[in-house]
């Protein structure tokens, strides 16, 4: 009995645990706020909502991706 309630358990933990991984992602570019598509003004608020979005100390990588979407969303130039 001991063992069928571990096995159960196992194969109930490694279900639950898997499952993010099985998740529909949705259409590229449709899932991460920081990728606006469209709709720039989501990615604009999503930076601005975020108080260490443009103030925290970063890479030169992430410091040019994250001031290039500020000023293309909210400034759009």
């Amino acid at each position: 009995m001991k063992r069928i309630t571990t096995t159960g358990l196992s194969i109930a933990v490694l279900a639950l645990t898997a499952s993010p991984a099985l998740a529909d992602p949705g259409a590229p570019g449709t899932t991460f706020p920081e990728q606006p598509g469209s709709h720039p003004q989501a990615g604009c608020a999503a930076l601005l909502s975020n108080p260490g979005a443009l103030s925290a100390p970063r890479a030169a990588t992430a410091f040019a991706i994250t001031n290039g979407l500020f000023s293309d969303a909210c400034f759009g130039s």
